[in-house]
């Protein structure tokens, strides 16, 4: 999981970063508004701790432009007592927020909260008459078997798990395919998508022209 470290108070950013590592994540740092957009649209981040007095753009500045493109969980930073009139306008976009000071193990809860609600692995996937069990790896539509093959249901799974995000197909590649094997030219994610709408009538598989895929129930 990589994230995207937000704060302009130097010793604070580090240390975040540095028990972020430890915890096993890929953190990115930022000292102003300005940086963080920059490192946000050069990065596939999954998590970004934005706080809200910064040099040059402010924490809502950044977060207006992320959601424009992105609903990626973010998590405010915040004074509490100080920005509450900024707080008001964060609602609707932003995931929560953690009042400074706050310790390091708190920090972490958090964050795997919002990791877990917005990343966890689902076991079954249900649109229309179509059901699909990843873990008994079967499907049936209409209550007629289906069968797909490994990389079929993998990239379901993948599109499931990051449902309304819109994936590359290159991130489609690097999540499905192993070190170990080799990995195809990306445009046969295509094929697969293809695949995948039609034998299991899935019309909630959605292409976005010049990106990639987004799986999106209504």
């Amino acid at each position: 999981m990589k994230i995207l470290i937000v704060e302009d108070e130097e010793l604070i950013r580090e240390g975040m970063s540095d028990f972020l590592l430890d915890c096993g994540y890929e953190t990115f740092q930022a000292g102003d508004g300005q940086e963080a957009l920059q490192l946000f649209f050069r990065y596939d981040l999954d998590l970004v701790l934005l706080d809200i007095q910064l040099p040059k753009r402010n924490g809502l500045e950044v977060l207006t432009e992320i959601r424009k493109v992105s609903q990626v969980p973010v998590l405010i930073l915040t004074a509490f007592q100080d920005e509450e009139y900024k707080l008001t306008a964060f609602t609707s976009l932003a995931d929560g927020y953690l009042e400074k000071p706050f310790s390091l193990s708190l920090l972490k809860v958090r964050i795997e909260a919002i990791l877990q609600r917005y990343y966890r692995k689902e076991d079954c996937f249900s649109y229309g008459e179509t059901r699909v069990d990843f873990i008994g790896y079967q499907a049936t539509v209409a209550g007629q078997p289906v069968s797909l093959n490994a990389k079929e249901l993998a990239i379901l799974a993948y599109l499931v798990q990051n449902e309304g995000r819109v994936l590359t197909r290159t991130q489609i590649l690097d999540a499905v395919w192993q070190e170990t094997e080799d990995i195809p030219f990306d445009r046969v994610i295509d094929v697969y998508i293809k695949e995948l709408r039609k034998k299991l009538d899935l019309d909630c598989i959605h292409t976005v022209r010049n990106v990639g895929y987004k799986l999106e129930r209504k």
